[in-house]
């Protein structure tokens, strides 16, 4: 009897946690759209590369939200609005990119920016893209100079 107790337990926790599963807004949030793309440095793949999407549109939502993220080991473009790498919101985007150092001490991206200045501006980076369900949101193979 404590076996059927425990077992019928269990399977009501799993259908309960896997409901809470899924990429479902929350209210007041506005749907986001993985983004795909690698960059590389010089022709290498490199970490840490810091991306932010600005906005050129002209809906609220997407000005006053900032979708960001970094680069993996392997280049990969990993930007999140809401949760970790799940992506942007519909729209027209300039694309930056910075690239420093990471100070474990304190705990921030520190000293000169390694890629080429132009890319480090919403003004002045020459990368956009179009977000959105029926667009194929990937920035492609990004390749941007040193300084």
């Amino acid at each position: 009897m404590h076996f059927h107790f425990l077992t019928r337990f269990a399977a009501v926790i799993v259908v309960i946690a896997a409901c809470g599963c899924g990429q479902q807004p929350r209210a007041g949030e506005v749907p986001v759209f993985p983004i795909t793309g690698t960059v590389t440095v010089d022709g290498k793949p490199v970490e840490n590369i810091q991306i932010a999407l600005h906005s050129n549109g002209t809906e609220e939502s997407a000005k006053q939200l900032y979708p960001q993220g970094f680069t993996d080991a392997q280049g990969q473009i990993k930007v999140s609005t809401y949760a970790a790498g799940d992506g942007a919101p519909a729209g027209d985007y300039r694309v930056t990119f910075v690239l420093k150092d990471y100070n474990a001490l304190a705990r921030s991206f520190t000293g000169p920016n390694k890629i080429d200045a132009s890319y480090a501006a919403p003004e002045t980076s020459p990368v956009t893209i179009t977000i959105g369900p029926d667009q194929p949101n990937d920035l492609g193979q990004l390749e941007l100079p040193s300084n």
